[in-house]
């Protein structure tokens, strides 16, 4: 799991922690060094001889070396195998050390995540990273989408996905004055190649954008997000040549596709 820095509080909580850790050290000199001072004022009051710390002994101590190879006749079994002695050396401190904080360590474990189940497991964790991803993606998406414009917008007569959109927003807000098939009632015939202000993806999702207040056509820039603005201009262009029943007569003027057009009808 990573952390950025991304605020004030964040660079002061930084601080802090790394404060509160040279404290801590600074304690821990203090602590070993009084320990030490005092042990020496014992060893004097009582006539004993104070060991000064050894930091070689204490090395041979924690890593289970406190026998020299000389001296290793001191510890030798009676067991013979081959050749092969036996020395009765004990497990070292650190290992045995490290054997008991991982028995600390699981029972903790068990506790946290299985018990209590203060903390997610690995599997829940992917989860929450999924979702989060997923959520940051769409509204990177939504982002995206709410920059489209009559220049930007794109011809997406493939997607399935976004011709349902669109044909569910056509249905609710278009449908009055076009005709559930697009056939034209109030308003003009959306399935034949005649348009009264211009065919193809731009200027279909620019008469949807802006309206065409004069003839009783509202602009939809304020109700519809551009993304769904979209998706109804390709549904409209996908009811092309479709002959619904009843249909209008044709209206304005006739739209053909540029001979070097890329996919824009």
């Amino acid at each position: 799991m990573e952390y950025k820095i991304n605020t004030i509080e964040d660079l002061l909580l930084v601080i802090l922690v790394i404060l509160m850790i040279g404290v801590a050290l600074m304690l821990i000199f203090v602590i070993l060094q009084t320990n030490s001072t005092t042990k020496r004022l014992i060893a004097y009051k009582t006539g004993q001889t104070y060991e000064e710390f050894d930091f070689g002994k204490w090395w041979k101590k924690i890593t289970g070396t406190t026998v020299s190879v000389k001296d290793e006749k001191e510890i030798l079994l009676d067991h013979d195998y081959d050749g092969i002695k036996e020395l009765d050396n004990h497990l070292p401190p650190w290992w045995l050390n490290l054997f008991y904080i991982t028995i600390i360590f699981s029972v903790a474990y068990l506790l946290i995540f299985h018990v209590w189940k203060k903390a997610p497991l690995s599997g829940e964790e992917y989860e929450i990273s999924m979702e989060k991803a997923r959520k940051e993606v769409e509204a990177y998406q939504a982002q995206q989408g709410n920059a489209i414009d009559e220049n930007s917008v794109s011809l997406t007569l493939e997607d399935t996905k976004a011709l349902a959109n669109g044909k569910s927003i056509f249905d609710a807000n278009c449908a009055a004055c076009h005709g559930a098939n697009g056939e034209g009632t109030v308003g003009p015939n959306l399935t034949d190649e005649y348009w009264l202000h211009g065919g193809g993806i731009n200027n279909v999702f620019k008469t949807i954008k802006y309206g065409v207040p004069e003839k009783g056509m509202i602009s939809w820039q304020s109700t519809i997000k551009p993304k769904d603005m979209q998706d109804v201009a390709n549904y409209i262009l996908s009811l092309q040549a479709s002959k619904p029943a009843n249909g209008k007569a044709p209206e304005g003027e006739l739209f053909v596709v540029a001979a070097d057009s890329t996919a824009q009808q």
